[in-house]
């Protein structure tokens, strides 16, 4: 029997290293992202002919979980349990607290919280007859400490990190492992939509004092697949006694907490 693998926000970034990575494992890989224009997809310039007949894709809107699950439905494979989940879909809106509306505050939870948790939790019924199974989300070490002008995304992260640890508690006696990832500071568009120009600014590198941020101990940003490496572990049967955790990706910005 192959196995079957979940995958939100897909066509770029960290989602897009995850499924380039799960598909040369010759996994089957449900891919999903909010861009309608699927041959647009930077994931798929980066699946070999040989690999294509493995990946379907799913153009849809991830806050939209009953029509998307109707979709994964209809994939090719529907009738194949599903191995594991990966929720690397996210937005990130900056912006003062002060400021922030409830319409802000809706929108970015319905994509970066109630999406995925809702998934998750059908993904979750689908994993407990066969007792096995993993799920992934991407959180962010921003969960972890106040971030100046980042206190929408870093509540919603927050919020998914607490989620997901009290659903690892609720599936581990099913056999079914729980983790998240929380990536600092990445080289992906999501990062890049915040520079002033085509570099970046040296206040993540070294810290800034203004903004109360740490720098990078290591010195560098981490690209996605630093990223997709900590996910692909935790998928595996490498990390088969790790649930509930939080493996942070960010080359010591948050300096261990």
């Amino acid at each position: 029997m192959f196995t079957v693998f979940v995958v939100t926000g897909a066509a770029r970034g960290i989602g897009a290293v995850v499924v380039k990575k799960l598909l040369q494992q010759d996994h089957r890989v449900i891919g999903i992202d909010l861009n309608p224009d699927v041959k647009a997809w930077e994931v798929m310039q980066h699946i070999p002919p040989a690999q294509q007949q493995n990946f379907y894709a799913i153009a849809h809107d991830i806050s939209q979980t009953n029509s998307l699950i109707e979709c994964i439905q209809q994939s090719p494979w529907a009738d194949q349990p599903i191995t594991g989940l990966v929720n690397a879909a996210g937005i990130l809106e900056m912006g003062s607290l002060l400021e922030t509306t409830a319409a802000q505050w809706q929108h970015n939870l319905a994509i970066n919280f109630m999406g995925p948790a809702l998934l998750s939790q059908w993904v979750a019924q689908q994993m407990i007859p066969h007792k096995t199974g993993a799920i992934v989300s991407i959180s962010s070490n921003a969960a972890l400490i106040p971030r100046m002008n980042m206190g929408l995304y870093a509540t919603t992260k927050a919020t998914v990190s607490h989620y997901f640890k009290n659903l690892a508690l609720e599936l581990a006696p099913h056999g079914i492992r729980c983790n998240l990832v929380l990536p600092g500071s990445t080289l992906t568009q999501m990062q890049r939509q915040l520079w002033a120009d085509d570099q970046p600014p040296r206040g993540i590198i070294e810290g800034n004092l203004e903004q109360y941020r740490n720098g990078i101990p290591l010195g560098s940003m981490a690209e996605p697949e630093d990223i997709a490496n900590a996910v692909l572990f935790l998928l595996s049967d490498q990390a088969k006694q790790i649930t509930m955790h939080e493996l942070v990706v960010d080359g010591g910005a948050t300096l261990g907490i």
